[in-house]
């Protein structure tokens, strides 16, 4: 749901991946999908009828092991340049976008369980997001350097991200990387995942999040958005 972020944000991440590899998908709704997932990610895909894939980590493993990668025409440095701000995306950003709509009382009660238990019957409706909220208590918990994770520590930890993305873009609209002879766009797996969880924050409807508010300021982040989305397909996931 565009309700839970990180879960959407990967969802449009993952849909970015599968598009920029000509890879042809559908999507369906299920009610169980908590319970396919292999690790807890979602969303989950299913190949040829028998392979299950969850989240965007372990779609970059399966693609990889097909043969599928966006990053072949980088050099060493900068494949390590990616894994850099591939982590930054999905151990920081990600852990902050749960914690915003899981934990956060007024964006959980007036929008992350609505959009939760939509589809769910009492006693579920009350008893799995239960269970999911404390399951995002414990990955933050888990996270040693934020043990003491608070809500006055979001709007620092969000700068801190933003300044290190915008400053590795640049004031000109491109991806992270380019060509080194071409100087053309190289769209990689981390455009994808950065795209997909910018534009679920951007396009968020949370009543409280600071989040928003403190990437909006940084236009390089607004810039990588719509040159995503102008220049590699990316228009019909966001409206910028």
């Amino acid at each position: 749901s565009s309700g839970i972020n990180a879960e959407y944000g990967e969802a449009t991440a993952i849909k970015c991946l599968l598009e920029q590899h000509g890879l042809q998908y559908t999507v369906e709704l299920k009610q169980n999908v908590e319970y396919i997932s292999t690790n807890g990610r979602f969303p989950v895909l299913i190949f040829n009828e028998r392979d299950v894939v969850s989240g965007f980590a372990e779609l970059l493993s399966y693609l990889s092991r097909k043969g599928y990668t966006l990053s072949d025409r980088l050099s060493v440095d900068e494949k390590c340049d990616m894994d850099t701000y591939t982590s930054l995306v999905s151990s920081r950003l990600e852990v902050l976008e749960l914690y915003t709509a899981w934990l956060i009382e007024e964006n959980y009660s007036h929008v992350t369980l609505p959009a939760y238990t939509a589809h769910t019957a009492w006693p579920l409706s009350a008893i799995l997001p239960f269970y999911k909220r404390r399951q995002v208590h414990r990955l933050i918990a888990g996270q040693s350097e934020w043990y003491d994770v608070s809500g006055e520590m979001i709007l620092p930890e969000t700068k801190s991200i933003a300044q290190a993305l915008s400053q590795r873009l640049s004031d000109t609209p491109s991806t992270f990387f380019r060509d080194s002879v071409t100087g053309e766009d190289v769209v990689t797996e981390l455009d994808c995942l950065l795209y997909g969880h910018l534009n679920a924050i951007f396009m968020s409807k949370l009543p409280n999040y600071r989040m928003k508010r403190a990437l909006g300021v940084h236009p390089r982040l607004i810039l990588f958005c719509k040159h995503m989305e102008n220049a590699h397909g990316m228009k019909k996931h966001g409206n910028w």
